[in-house]
């Protein structure tokens, strides 16, 4: 599916191209000659000229009647050039083609019109290139997820989210191309071009972004210090037993046996935690613990325990571990 979108819309460049090209390479109409290959060009005169605004853009119209004719005909212009030099009065010819106006002529100066097919290519080519690099993207993401991501070491959302927005970034440097450029090749040139820089904007992110979380991972560091007096940090609790509140965020430590609190004082609500809990390791969340906590994706640590057969996780920033991590082994808090 997400390479199907983008191939759908590269597969009607060709039909636009060729309509584009059988407009500009029509002759004008001699007697005989069937109107849908040839052009015909008929004199006009402007009436008025209207604005239509439509958020941050804006439609241009012209206002004409034909010689001869006294009919007024709404013409939608591509742009604003030929609509800000008209007047009311002023002469322009008007180019029919396969029975629409294509083009309209000021003097010197012509502008084609919304129905001109001589940019039809545009839109669509500039949707696959869109599409195409976030595709490929995704598909690398999901790729990833299932061979490589349980077995992560960390876990880390921007493992996949960078290809997505890789090809999200090469993408808006492909529509963007496809609307400047003055034709296909340039387009895709233009696309290719941005191919390396982006894979090296990449690059550098996922190595940076690798290397803090290299330094998450490694908890070797984190040793128990016994806290000196009460202290009260943001920790969640999290398991299947009766001291796992929600709202309980913080975590009672050096006064009596530490509490889980709503209280970011520490003074009410206290929930203690029970002797029988026992850690297990110092750990970074891996995939599956779906916990992000208080101290950030790269700064928050687990402490994992057992109480009886459940698994306890204790999840806190980096900097609060040692003195969570002392007053959980505390000979102390054990002999209680």
């Amino acid at each position: 599916m997400f390479l199907l979108v983008p191939l759908g819309f590269f597969a009607a460049v060709p039909g636009a191209l060729a309509r584009g090209h059988a407009y500009a390479a029509a002759p004008a109409c001699t007697a005989g000659a069937r109107p849908e290959s040839c052009t015909t060009t008929v004199a006009a005169t402007v009436t008025g000229t209207e604005v239509e605004a439509r958020g941050r853009k804006a439609d241009y119209w012209l206002r004409v009647t034909e010689r001869g004719d006294d009919r007024v005909r709404r013409v939608h212009m591509s742009g604003s050039r030929l609509h800000d030099a008209v007047r009311a009065g002023d002469r322009v010819s008007l180019t029919y083609w396969r029975g629409e106006i294509r083009t309209v002529r000021f003097g010197t100066a012509a502008e084609d019109t919304e129905a001109s097919p001589a940019d039809d290519w545009r839109l669509p080519l500039g949707i696959g290139l869109l599409t195409l690099p976030i595709g490929l993207g995704v598909l690398g993401a999901v790729g990833w997820w299932r061979r490589r991501y349980a077995s992560a070491a960390h876990a880390s959302a921007w493992q996949l989210s960078v290809g997505p927005v890789a090809g999200a970034l090469l993408g808006c440097l492909g529509i963007v191309a496809a609307h400047v450029c003055p034709d296909v090749r340039g387009a895709l040139l233009v696309t290719a071009l941005g191919v390396p820089p982006v894979a090296a904007l990449t690059a550098l992110v996922a190595w940076l972004t690798r290397r803090r979380e290299r330094r998450a991972v490694d908890t070797s560091d984190i040793v128990p210090v016994p806290p000196a007096g009460k202290r009260c940090v943001r920790a969640a609790v999290l398991g299947d037993v009766p001291y796992s509140v929600d709202g309980f965020d913080h975590l009672v430590v050096g006064d009596g046996a530490p509490a889980v609190t709503p209280d970011p004082d520490g003074r009410v609500a206290r929930r203690p935690l029970p002797p029988s809990l026992t850690v297990r390791e110092v750990r970074a969340p891996r995939p599956g613990d779906t916990v992000i906590g208080p101290g950030g994706t790269y700064d928050t640590v687990l402490i994992e325990c057992r109480d009886g057969a459940e698994t306890v996780l204790v999840a806190l920033a980096r900097e609060d571990a040692p003195v969570v991590l002392g007053a959980l082994l505390s000979p102390a808090r054990a002999a209680g």
